[in-house]
């Protein structure tokens, strides 16, 4: 769905997730950046929280998106199929994503 990204994790940030197509998928920076992170604790205040795929997209908002963009020939058909193979794939979104988010927003 992108034709843009950020390869590198910028100094302060720390990497939230990787995949082989980015090695980048999100990055969160912490209100102090300097403070350490204990992995027993609570999250401290995030400042930015950043993500390279979209948390909101169901099933489908992903047909719906690949059939006009395929329709429309920015994706090809192989691209189409994967993306709808793919759109059945379990994945974190708007169960844990979509609640750290709100987490963030409400903070």
């Amino acid at each position: 769905m992108h034709r843009d990204h950020v390869p590198n994790v910028p100094p302060s940030f720390h990497l939230l997730g990787s995949t082989h197509v980015s090695r980048n998928q999100g990055m969160v920076r912490f209100l102090n950046p300097t403070a350490p992170l204990d992995p027993a604790a609570s999250l401290p205040p995030i400042h930015i929280l950043t993500l390279q795929g979209h948390p909101e997209f169901t099933k489908g908002i992903v047909n719906e998106i690949v059939a006009v963009r395929s329709a429309s020939g920015i994706i090809d058909q192989a691209t189409a199929r994967q993306a709808y193979e793919r759109a059945d794939w379990k994945n974190d979104g708007v169960d844990v994503m979509g609640r750290a988010i709100w987490e963030v927003l409400v903070a």
